[in-house]
């Protein structure tokens, strides 16, 4: 981890002499040697952490040091390239008014200077002084090069992306689990609602165990009705209901905004839940339950005396939990696994190949020696397994990893929470930060965006460029690195391979709270936080967890926060009104910051202090926090202020806009913004011209609804970008820029109609484009045109919505050769587009949306769809036969069809397609339903062979 701040800062200093070589006269010596110093002490660092992995605490206090220096030349340089900015800004160009006066030259500019040579030379002194106290107290010797090292170990093999990864599902020994759970939920002949409880210890798998039984085809099809709510120890009575809510409103789709939700009282909203699943046969997961409170807040909403065999399960540490929530039913208690079944685990992470159960025998004797060490514990097992897959497969390398799981054995848990310590230790350094930016996340924070979290590494600092690799391509890699290594987990994958959602195990957050603490690396702040406040000097990074969380961080001392570089809130509904920043007297900030505690995040951005605002006086605690680079706000509405352009180092900005004013236009200043992503609360937001000046740096624009650009842009507007989502055409559109993007890889434009076909055809240029999204205005066509651009062989997922003419005919030149996922929607096609579509290769998922086709008959061509694996069938209210040739559709293993009112039944070829897995029709009527009836229903033959079956009727629904 050190090693990673101190790289970071030495190319700072590299890149400062660099930029500000004309304006560092009389400073440049002393930044060269400072840099040169951490130079050496970067390239010490490696072994001075495996010094600390062998537990020597003179090189952890010397390490420590290392990195508070660390700290202080970041926050001396940024502050100087801040300075620098507002100096220019408020001199309106007179520094530069004479090719004879220069920037040294100016006494303002003198004084800069004279202040930043003290404190360079001031960090100087304490880094020369740390770097001699490596011979001085020994650390040197102690931290010698080992061709062992554990932080020199190589980067991940070339073909790391083709091997078989063991996901937290596919852990030894739960068949019999499963099958004795399934059971016990299948049982008919209980006279209440019954709970079922899963016991054990952190890490033991019982929530991998509970996934893996209610997702059984058995389960799915047993119950009509399931949700799945994670407790956790931080649970609010309100926060249960309304999860278990939304995951029944989302299963049925029931659609009810989450206003609407916070209008309901706390009895309303329980009312609710309760009259929904009374008449209903329902299975409810409470994930991870800690206290017999939350359960009694849990059950008030779970009728219990409708007999008809609902359950719930229920996964806890807490054994008297269990016998309190159903003293009939006896816990299931998850056991540690045995020798052998501890034995298969490690090696099908260790030694992930066909032949796995056969390990080399001079290496299996220390295996099963580092496996006995985790007492049959499943988590620790996987690490382990993926700590020895970074290994050579040599007696030396395990002998080595041996000892160092044998040094960290204890009694009790603590053996547990070492060897899961073991698996950071033996991270490169480049990968260190990544995982403890999971610290941050609340403890129900199950499910994470990747693409979120990979863009704000970069924006940290974490990752760099690597030959011809974009940073983005790197954070991807790093991202699956930590997977393969079983730190994190693969929720869900795209269709083209990546990673969309992940997770991390409890018992490896704590691991990542726990290393970050000490190191400034990041403060969590809670609704329920209590004790003393503590100094933010130097803490890099705050994380607000839940609307209460900011009357907590109020309390903090003024001028403690000047070094944070991130703000991250977790939490919604912290304030209903929108705040607008540029129109409130300093009386009104006051009141509202001990009303509401809402200045947290404006004053923050106030950056000019007195010259923004004069009255503002007692809430200075993020007054000056020049530093920023990451704000993610959004669970917050809020207007942006005038001042947002001051904060020059910010490289990524997320936020929720309210009302319809426009987005500042000094957003323009924000020269090295890399990702801007806006979650406009009304679908009128502006952005202003400005948005063009941001340039090279400017890689991911992205709003959550339709936003329009103001403006004309320049011939060299935002080459770099990567990401343009949701962006309204305009002129800019017939500008020509289109084409320049060439580093294009997301596109997302509504609004579209005829006049922009001319300007559209340019898409056939853009070779890095794999994602497109088009909305027609209105009643406006898509040009289908673009259909046949030449030369886009990259395009791999397309979705249009808005009308088509028709489909092209697919040669080699179409831009729909090589699609894997293709979404239609309002399309009106009269022309059966199966036809066309069936002849697309790649194509592995097809969405018919809303009146996609208006025709009345659709045919699967014999052959048709050679890889497609699922198709969606969704509201063609015009359908009425559809028919399915021979060897159409092999791969085919999810077929989903909603609201076809008028198709009769399904096609007789989908009992042949013996690759079906899942087939969920919902919103059908009840003699399409009908046909569907186990055993004696007309199309039964045709779906028996489906493990998984969901049917809901629309007479129902309505």
């Amino acid at each position: 981890m050190a090693e990673s701040i101190v790289s970071n800062v030495a190319g700072k200093l590299g890149e400062l002499l660099i930029k500000e070589v004309n304006y560092l006269q009389g400073v440049d010596g002393e930044l060269r040697s400072l840099r040169d110093e951490f130079q050496w002490i970067q390239a010490f660092l490696k072994d001075a952490d495996v010094s600390i992995l062998e537990g020597n605490e003179r090189a952890k206090i010397w390490v420590n040091q290392v990195r508070d220096v660390s700290y202080d030349a970041e926050d001396v340089i940024d502050t100087y390239i801040f300075k620098i900015h507002q100096h220019r800004r408020g001199s309106h160009g007179c520094l530069f008014s004479s090719l004879m006066t220069t920037y040294a030259c100016h006494p303002c500019g003198l004084t800069i200077l004279h202040d930043l040579g003290n404190k360079i030379g001031e960090v100087k002194r304490r880094a020369v002084e740390i770097s001699a106290n490596r011979s001085k107290y020994g650390i040197e010797s102690i931290g010698a090069p080992s061709s062992g090292s554990l932080n020199n170990e190589a980067r991940l093999p070339l073909s790391w992306k083709q091997t078989p990864v063991v996901e937290e599902v596919d852990v030894i020994g739960f068949d019999e689990h499963v099958k004795t759970l399934v059971q016990l939920l299948l049982a008919e002949d209980e006279d209440r609602r019954a709970v079922i409880s899963i016991v054990g210890m952190g890490g033991l798998g019982k929530t991998t165990l509970a996934k893996k039984v209610s997702s059984d085809p058995r389960i799915k099809q047993h119950f009509n009705c399931h949700a799945w709510v994670y407790v956790s120890q931080a649970y609010t009575s309100r926060g249960l209901v309304e999860s278990i809510f939304k995951e029944l409103m989302a299963v049925d789709k029931v659609m009810m905004m989450n206003e609407s939700i916070a209008k309901l009282a706390d009895g309303e909203l329980k009312k609710v839940v309760y009259e929904y699943l009374k008449e209903r046969k329902y299975l409810v997961v409470i994930d991870d339950i800690w206290f017999r409170e939350a359960w009694d807040n849990i059950k008030e909403v779970l009728p219990a005396e409708m007999l008809n065999g609902s359950k719930v399960l229920l996964t806890t540490r807490n054994r008297d939990v269990a016998l309190h929530a159903d003293r009939q039913s006896h816990p299931f208690d998850l056991k540690f696994l045995g020798e052998e079944e501890s034995w298969e685990l490690f090696l099908k992470k260790a030694i992930p190949t066909k032949c796995a159960e056969h390990c080399p025998p001079n290496l299996e004797e220390i295996g099963r020696q580092m496996v006995a060490k985790c007492n049959g514990l499943p988590l620790a097992i996987v690490v382990l397994g993926g700590l020895a897959l970074r290994k050579e497969q040599s007696e030396e390398e395990w002998r080595k990893l041996l000892k160092s799981v044998s040094w960290q054995l204890r009694e009790g848990e603590d053996q547990i929470s070492n060897i899961l310590a073991l698996s950071y230790h033996h991270l490169p350094y480049y990968l260190k930060p990544c995982f403890l930016y999971f610290a941050m996340l609340p403890e129900d924070s199950s499910l994470i965006n990747a693409n979120r979290l990979t863009l704000r590494w970069i924006a940290e600092g974490f990752i760099e460029a690597r030959d011809e690799e974009t940073m983005e391509e790197v954070a991807e890699e790093y991202l699956e690195e930590l997977v393969h290594r079983s730190l994190i987990q693969v929720a869900e994958r795209n269709v083209l391979g990546g990673i969309d959602v992940c997770s991390i195990h409890d018992r490896l957050l704590d691991l990542a709270i726990s290393e970050a603490k000490g190191m400034n690396f990041i403060l969590v702040i809670k609704n329920n936080s209590e004790g003393n406040i503590v100094t933010l000097q130097k803490t890099r990074r705050l994380a607000l967890h839940g609307d209460k969380s900011w009357d907590v961080a109020q309390q903090y001392p003024t001028d403690s926060a000047r070094s944070l570089r991130t703000i991250t809130f977790f939490g919604t509904k912290w304030w209903e009104r929108d705040i607008n920043t540029d129109s409130l007297c300093g009386k009104c900030i006051r009141k509202m910051w001990y009303n509401l505690a809402c200045v947290l995040f404006f004053a923050s951005l106030l950056i000019a202090g007195p010259r923004a605002l004069v009255s503002f006086q007692k809430p200075r605690i993020l007054i000056g926090m020049n530093l920023l680079r990451v704000i993610d706000l959004r669970g917050v509405t809020i207007i942006l202020p005038k001042t947002i352009g001051e904060l020059i180092h910010l490289r990524y900005l997320n936020v929720q806009v309210g009302r319809t004013k426009s987005i500042p236009s000094s957003i323009g200043e924000l020269t090295n913004l890399q990702t801007l992503q806006i979650q406009n609360k009304y679908s009128t937001t502006k952005l202003p011209s400005a948005i063009w000046k941001l340039q090279s740096n400017l890689r991911h624009l992205e709003c959550g609804d339709s936003c329009s650009i103001k403006g004309q842009p320049s011939a060299d507007s935002l080459p770099n970008l990567q990401t343009l989502s949701s962006i309204k055409a305009g002129k800019w559109l017939n500008t020509g820029l289109l084409e320049k993007m060439i580093n294009l890889k997301k596109l997302s434009i509504c609004g579209i109609c005829n006049s922009y076909g001319k300007a559209l055809d340019s898409l056939g240029k853009l070779n890095n484009l794999i994602e497109l999204e088009l909305t027609s205005e209105d009643e406006h066509e898509i040009p289908t045109s673009i259909l046949t651009a030449s030369h886009q062989k990259h395009l791999r997922l397309l979705r249009l919505k808005g009308k088509l003419e028709r489909l092209p005919e697919v040669n080699t030149q179409s831009l729909l050769t090589n699609l894997i996922k293709l979404t239609l929607e309002f399309s009106e096609l009269k022309e059966d587009p199966l036809v066309t579509l069936g002849k697309l290769d790649n194509l592995q998922v097809l969405v018919l949306g809303l009146n996609a086709f208006i025709g009345k008959e659709m045919v699967c061509l014999e052959r048709g769809f050679p890889q497609l694996k699922e198709l969606d069938i969704l509201f063609l209210i015009s359908l009425e036969e559809w028919k399915i040739e021979e060897e159409a559709m092999p791969r085919l293993r999810k077929l989903t069809i909603a609201r076809c009112v008028e198709l009769v039944m399904l096609p007789h070829g989908l009992g042949k397609i013996t690759s079906l897995q899942e087939l969920h029709v919902s919103n059908m009527p009840s003699a399409f339903t009908q046909r569907l009836r186990a055993n004696d229903g007309d199309d039964w033959h045709k779906v028996r062979h489906i493990p998984l079956l969901e049917v809901t009727d629309l007479d129902l629904e309505d």
